[in-house]
């Protein structure tokens, strides 16, 4: 009687080894293979190695290119967030629901966060629901042809860049040597050229996008990511009052 590979020792590789391996497990160990060293070092082959499994494999399950992993990855962050919503409440309210849970599931994968927001290579149909749930409440609001992709740009590209913003990795330094760079440069801001900006340092440094040397995964930008959230949609919603041959909304009952 002969031994299988899994007798001799040998991890099973190609069409065996794909058995039992789901799409969603694929997603996932590429999720923790970038969060572990983050997406300029996320690699393939790695990945492949990690899960006992040739790359042909992964392609077989997600796609024939890495930019399909890529966009799977982005629907998976994505993929919930319709269930964030109160669909008796108001599109404005449901908006303000399905951000603040947008950005919760990015800060649970800040690494992540270049994906859905900086990198074109993630764009796919696989985030159709996402793309439907925020139309929906859109339309709902009045919104409708060039009016209605100008209003999903201007959430996406604010509230979504934001997020990619805020979470921006610093160049890699084992020794601290850029933070210190950084404090010191601020420290050394002259009151003279640079009154204003010299006066809001103990509000700026290091809690600012632009006088920073750690992102949004050790400091906090709760409030500015909240003020941002509420002039898109009060601004959406001040637009739509204006709308021709349009009411305001009432909420809708499940």
């Amino acid at each position: 009687m002969g031994t299988t590979e899994s007798q001799r020792g040998r991890t099973p590789r190609g069409r065996a080894a794909s058995i039992g391996l789901s799409r969603a497990q694929i997603v996932a160990a590429a999720v923790a293979q970038i969060e572990a060293k983050g997406l300029a070092a996320f690699s393939l082959r790695e990945l492949a190695r990690s899960l006992g499994v040739s790359p042909a494999v992964i392609y077989w399950h997600v796609g024939g290119a890495k930019e399909d992993l890529f966009a799977a990855i982005a629907a998976t962050i994505t993929g919930g967030l319709a269930e964030a919503q109160d669909p008796s409440a108001i599109w404005t309210e449901r908006l303000r629901q399905v951000f603040h849970a947008y950005r919760a599931s990015v800060h649970c994968h800040p690494k992540v966060s270049p994906l859905l927001g900086a990198q074109m290579k993630s764009n796919g149909v696989a985030s159709l629901d996402w793309i439907e749930t925020v139309l929906v409440a859109l339309a709902e609001g009045g919104f409708e042809g060039d009016a209605l992709r100008d209003a999903f740009n201007a959430l996406i590209g604010g509230l979504c860049g934001f997020v990619t913003m805020e979470l921006a990795p610093g160049p890699a330094s084992e020794d601290g040597a850029w933070e210190e760079r950084v404090a010191q440069r601020m420290a050394e801001v002259d009151p003279k050229t640079h009154p204003l900006t010299h006066a809001a340092l103990p509000q700026l440094a290091n809690r600012i996008f632009v006088l920073r040397w750690q992102n949004g995964a050790q400091v906090s930008y709760d409030d500015g990511y909240a003020v941002l959230l509420d002039l898109l949609i009060d601004g959406l919603a001040a637009r739509a009052a204006n709308f021709p041959n349009t009411s305001p909304a009432e909420p809708k009952h499940g």
